[in-house]
């Protein structure tokens, strides 16, 4: 299907994008100094492969709109969970010439070959019908109010200094709100070019995207990667898939072999997704 193959590339270009955008950061040095985080910064922000992860980044974005042009929501925010497992075999790749740098190791490979094995069951037992073409006005503005409500609530949360599992309060919200933003994007893409400046999803979708992405970067700081990013990685997928079936009416196969694949498929994703998130970010805590 050609938007199992848009995702796919959509999903290969995002890991791209953070393995060289990650080595480039780390590769630039500075003298120490006063101002040696502002040099670091212009460093990177002159680097040739910071620019080109933005570019694959500017990329992935653009397939993943035509992924959701070509397929419903359900079949194609699953299957960018499989970035992970291609930032996993990027990484190794880039870093095989490293000595200094870890590469992976048995356990990480075994949780991407899980993440394989159920994108793979899912998506032959998912069958999934296409749904509305556009989404339902009413529940895309309920979705984008209640994802902002969490944000709000999230950092809310995360300002008391002795608030438990702050990063996980604000990987929840994140990983929803990323989510949402699949719903919006479908929304948009299915609507003319020329009308896209009109359109309510699409003010909504910044507004979703610029809340969720700095909830990120709270999370991460907020305490281990361990307890946010397995989070966000996972809620994205299913708050898509479960909120796409009221927005845009999609719906998987029927009966109960297909929903036996389809529920086999997503335990597999989601605790190979979680394993491969907790094996790769390790237990080194940053706080706010």
């Amino acid at each position: 299907m050609i938007a199992v193959g848009l995702a796919l590339l959509s999903a290969l270009s995002f890991a791209t994008s953070t393995v060289v955008q990650h080595r480039a950061v780390t590769s630039v040095e500075a003298p120490p100094g006063r101002r040696r985080a502002l040099r670091l910064v212009l460093g990177v922000l002159r680097h040739p492969s910071w620019l080109a992860g933005q570019a694959a980044a500017g990329i992935g974005v653009v397939l993943h709109a035509y992924a959701l042009r070509n397929g419903p929501v359900i079949l194609v925010q699953p299957v960018l969970s499989s970035g992970l497992v291609f930032s996993l075999a990027l990484g190794a790749l880039v870093d095989r010439g490293h000595p200094d740098r870890r590469l992976p190791e048995k356990p990480e490979w075994l949780a991407a070959g899980v993440v394989v094995v159920g994108l793979t069951v899912f998506l032959l037992s998912a069958r999934p019908s296409a749904g509305r073409a556009t989404g339902r006005p009413l529940v895309l503005l309920a979705v984008t109010v209640g994802a902002l409500l969490l944000s709000a609530a999230a950092w809310g949360w995360s300002r008391r200094p002795r608030a438990p599992h702050r990063a996980l309060v604000l990987g929840v919200a994140a990983g929803t709100g990323f989510g949402v933003t699949g719903l919006l994007l479908k929304d948009v893409v299915a609507h003319p070019l020329t009308t896209w400046w009109h359109s309510p999803s699409l003010a909504a979708l910044i507004v979703v995207g610029a809340v969720a992405f700095p909830t990120a970067q709270l999370a991460y700081r907020a305490g281990t990667l361990i307890e946010s990013l397995p989070s966000m990685t996972v809620l994205e997928p299913v708050v898509a898939v479960v909120l796409a079936t009221v927005a845009y009416g999609e719906t998987l196969a029927g009966g109960w072999a297909a929903r036996a694949g389809q529920l086999a498929g997503l335990v597999l994703l989601t605790v190979g997704v979680v394993r491969l998130a907790r094996l790769q970010t390790g237990p080194a805590p940053a706080h706010l």
